[in-house]
């Protein structure tokens, strides 16, 4: 498990639980199979950190933070992050009745652009 100390950490400091975590792998996979590529702390920490501790707080029924104008307006030009990210929230939705709000789908879109960008910079270090 390419996570186990961080998920460890999050756990032992409560700011995740053993669902959260369990959905958080979840979507790792579906992610990984997307971008055919093998998440690590290089590539995917915040995103799976930022999974873990929103999926515990929605599962707690806790107020998240709303994303600012700038950040929204960010997540919105990536338009395929957002794509994919909007099919993460349904199933989230779906498979666990995990509700994802603009605000987060907007975040997740972020963090998938970041591994997009990953892949692109490891590209061109092939052609290069």
């Amino acid at each position: 498990m390419a996570f186990k100390n961080r998920y460890k950490l999050l756990l032992d400091s409560e700011q995740a639980s053993q669902e959260s975590v369990r959905i958080t792998e979840e979507i790792v996979d579906l992610i990984e199979k997307k971008y055919q590529i093998k998440l690590d702390e290089t590539n995917g920490a915040s995103l799976v950190t930022h999974l873990a501790i929103t999926i515990k707080k929605l599962c707690s029924n806790e107020k998240l933070s709303e994303i600012p104008g700038i950040g929204m307006t960010e997540a919105l030009s990536y338009k395929e992050e957002m794509v994919f990210a909007k099919e993460l929230a349904a199933y989230l939705d779906e498979s666990h009745q995990i509700d994802f709000n603009r605000s987060e789908i907007a975040f997740l879109a972020i963090h998938l652009r970041n591994i997009s960008q990953y892949l692109e910079r490891k590209e061109e270090e092939i052609i290069n």
